[in-house]
């Protein structure tokens, strides 16, 4: 609390008078020095990685918000970010870099008709393996040992 320290010694005449302007004042005390240059390191980072399309530009969205960036640099770090499937779409797709919203919007719909797509190539593999799990004529799972399955009221029976 040492920034406080001249307030309460009354060194220093305090700057509110309000909760709201006493929040401000602790923003100016413990805030990024610089929130813009921050935000854009920050968004040079980002990458979409595992998330999806939405999450990806949700998250690019809010710290664009802080970093002050002219649309097509934004856009730029958007696409930069993406993964490289959606990237490499967006290079055949020849599309503008001048709205990034719009290149947002796109990618997502992108994102999701390739999802339609794998499912429906996969689908039918993931549906034949899953069909292919080893059972017995009742339908239920065969054991991986010869041990018999455990009956029900096995469980629920007391000691004599």
């Amino acid at each position: 609390m040492k920034w406080y320290t001249p307030y309460a010694e009354k060194v220093q005449a305090k700057s509110w008078t309000t909760w709201d302007e006493y929040q401000n004042e602790l923003r100016r005390q413990f805030g990024p020095v610089n929130a813009r240059d921050e935000a854009r390191a920050k968004i040079r980072k980002l990458k979409q990685g595992k998330l999806s399309m939405t999450d990806y530009w949700n998250d690019f969205r809010l710290i664009a918000s802080t970093a002050q960036m002219d649309n097509a640099t934004m856009s730029e770090f958007l696409i930069a970010g993406m993964k490289k499937e959606l990237q490499q779409a967006w290079i055949l797709a020849e599309l503008d870099q001048d709205d990034v919203e719009a290149i947002a919007l796109w990618a997502i719909k992108k994102e999701a008709r390739m999802e339609t797509l794998r499912y429906n190539q996969n689908g039918a593999e993931e549906t034949t393996r899953i069909n292919k799990t080893t059972r017995n004529q009742d339908g239920t799972f065969k054991t991986s040992t010869n041990y018999e399955p455990m009956e029900i009221d096995a469980t629920s029976r007391t000691q004599d």
